[in-house]
């Protein structure tokens, strides 16, 4: 075995890895006449090199790190106990892939687990920027969990509503989970909404595919296989029936984003429900008749009292705030019949 062998090259170089992962300073000048010896030298360098390289600004995480020393601390012992053995040279090749595959493979396991949580109060609405450059608008008290890995772009809704607008990657798929459907695209623009107990996914640009998970107990999903929109459709998931498809107006759609909540003859019901999403006061429908009346109009997310003030001058309803802090509209037809 002589020094010219590239195993043995190899070798050397993850030795040298392994030892200026702690004392760069100490060994710079011995590493430099180390490197300046033979170009071969500085070729098995780069090629031990080359994972942190690939790593970049990561290759500092404590998960990562852990990975790296172990199988550096391999062929590190492999190339100072037994220099000039055959064993130990092998030995110390198969440390030097391990270290290839294991510190990849490790980052790529740990961005598959890993996941960013982000979150919004009360009248707080906020846009994030996600690293591939994909944008998603947080409307008020929502939440979204954001998990990228080398082969996939998977996110979350948990609560409330966002609008996600996607930076095209024919190689990571974009997927969206919310109330027992995943909504699949590459690059896209749609909003999704949890609206009690109904999910809805509208459309604004491109095309996307909502396929069916295993749903909640709070949604009881007909959806069977899967639907394809265009942009300009909606999609109404509701344990009340089965999923449908409508167009619907997108700039009425996403007005929250302006501060505005605008509705065209919805059931009252639901629209209570999304101005609760603005306030810090929970306003439910205290009976059916009342969840039932249509209601149309614009309102300032927020303007709670403006709001109430509104819907009990146009509508045959009271509204009266409860010990619990929360505000309960009633139809004028179940308050009589209390009495």
């Amino acid at each position: 075995m002589t020094r010219s062998d590239p195993a043995h090259r190899l070798t050397a170089a993850a030795a040298w890895r392994a030892r200026l992962t702690d004392s760069t300073d100490a060994l710079r000048d011995e590493f430099a006449a180390w490197l300046l010896e033979d170009p071969r030298n500085a070729a098995a360098w780069r090629q031990v090199q080359a994972p942190w390289e690939l790593l970049g600004e990561h290759a500092s995480a404590a998960a990562i790190l852990r990975l790296r020393r172990a199988a550096l601390a391999h062929a590190y012992r492999a190339n100072t106990r037994h220099f000039y053995s055959h064993r130990a040279v092998r030995s110390a090749v198969v440390a030097v892939a391990a270290l290839l595959v294991i510190t990849l493979g490790g980052w790529n396991l740990w961005s598959d687990l890993r996941f960013e949580v982000y979150r919004t109060n009360a009248g707080e609405r906020r846009v994030i920027t996600l690293s591939d450059g994909s944008q998603v608008a947080l409307d008020s008290q929502s939440e979204v969990k954001v998990r990228y890995g080398a082969h996939s772009r998977r996110l979350t809704l948990v609560a409330g509503q966002a609008r996600f607008e996607v930076a095209h990657d024919g190689l990571r798929p974009f997927s969206v989970t919310a109330g027992g459907q995943e909504v699949i695209a590459t690059g896209t623009v749609f909003n999704v909404d949890l609206l009690g107990p109904e999910l809805l996914v509208t459309l604004i640009e491109g095309h996307v595919t909502v396929l069916a998970q295993e749903p909640p107990a709070s949604i009881h999903s007909q959806l069977s296989d899967r639907i394809a929109l265009d942009a300009g459709e909606q999609l109404v998931v509701s344990p009340a029936g089965k999923p449908k498809v409508m167009r619907v107006n997108v700039e009425r759609t996403t007005a929250w984003q302006n501060g505005q909540l605008v509705f065209e003859n919805e059931p009252l019901g639901t629209v209570l429900a999304r101005v609760s999403r603005y306030g810090a006061q929970n306003i439910v429908a205290a009976d059916a008749a009342c969840a039932a009346l249509r209601i149309s109009g614009v309102f300032r997310e927020g303007d709670v009292q403006g709001f109430l003030s509104t819907l009990t001058s146009y509508l045959p309803v009271t509204a009266r705030r409860m010990s619990d802090g929360s505000i309960q509209v009633e139809s004028q037809e179940a308050r009589a019949s209390t009495f």
